[in-house]
């Protein structure tokens, strides 16, 4: 069994943020997408009809096909009945999900992130790195499920996907070589490229009391790494507004990581000593650190005595 041994002094620490950055942490997922695992876990009756023929499957098997579904056709395959619901609440993985931090769940389905299956999520919720630093990663990209930490998500461009009317800018229809030739769009849905729907809401960080940037609509966002493969920036004339780029926060949700097999989570932790810092590489206010790393910052900061006496 894999343990933490560094607990970190309660006084130097904090979990949560005084911020509200508009993510879909805070879309009421709750309300949007109501999970019934919770009452589906204490029915007591035997199920009446069975999974047809997957039930003639090896229960290891069967958990394996199921492990690489996408979340939202489990959650279709799911609803079919009370066997379908046994099955998939008893996959181990999905169940370290669900314990932990069914707002992923919740997250996925509202925005129909179908591009990755249940075992990569999980397997990315094991790690802790941000894929494209060596932060903690503390937020989960889902329209790929990648791990990614407040700084790259807001200013890396691989993190802000693309709009339809942006990505089709990159594809060009050739109809006056050829009335055969695929139009921009289906060019486009051709090459399958991950993609989801937005939520409805405000988007960014919050510095005022009105919070964040008002979308009405529903939005079809397009990885911008598989839109751009062999493909450059200067096709596309678009300001990046980083932080204050509502398409930035859509996809991103805050996201555990899970450790002795996924019976426990560590959200992370922000150094009390660095609340006022603004040194993006060593000490800033925004940087999270897991239960292992937090102790070894503490350690080394320059206000260690300090906190350690708080």
């Amino acid at each position: 069994m894999y343990r933490i041994e560094h607990n970190p002094p309660e006084s130097a620490t904090y979990a949560k943020q005084r911020i509200c950055d508009n993510t879909l942490d805070d879309a009421q997922l709750a309300t949007r997408c109501p999970l019934d695992n919770v009452r589906s876990s204490v029915a007591t009756s035997p199920p009446r009809y069975s999974a047809g023929q997957l039930d003639r499957l090896p229960t290891e098997i069967l958990f394996q096909v199921l492990l690489y579904a996408d979340i939202p056709s489990l959650t279709g395959f799911r609803r079919a009945n009370r066997r379908a619901i046994e099955l998939v609440d008893s996959i181990p993985q999905y169940a370290a999900i669900i314990k932990h931090c069914p707002d992923v769940i919740r997250a996925i389905l509202s925005i129909q992130a179908d591009a990755f299956d249940c075992d990569l999520l999980y397997r990315t919720r094991r790690k802790t790195r941000c894929s494209t630093c060596e932060r903690f990663g503390d937020h989960l990209y889902l329209i790929t499920c990648r791990r990614v930490c407040y700084f790259c998500f807001t200013q890396r461009l691989e993190y802000c996907p693309l709009t339809m009317g942006h990505a089709l800018r990159f594809f060009r229809s050739d109809k006056k070589q050829s009335r055969s030739a695929l139009s921009s769009r289906q060019q486009l849905c051709a090459l399958n490229i991950p993609t989801v729907l937005s939520l409805p809401g405000r988007y960014c960080t919050a510095w005022t009391c009105e919070g964040g940037n008002l979308q009405r609509r529903r939005l079809q966002l397009f990885d911008r790494r598989a839109v751009m493969r062999d493909k450059t920036e200067s096709d596309l004339t678009e300001p990046d507004k980083t932080t204050r780029e509502p398409r930035r926060f859509m996809t991103i949700i805050t996201a555990p990581y899970l450790f002795d097999s996924g019976r426990q989570a560590d959200w992370g932790y922000f150094c009390l000593g660095c609340r006022e810092g603004k040194k993006e590489e060593t000490r800033h206010f925004r940087i999270k650190y897991t239960r292992e790393e937090i102790s070894g910052h503490i350690a080394s900061s320059p206000t260690k005595n300090l906190l350690l006496r708080l």
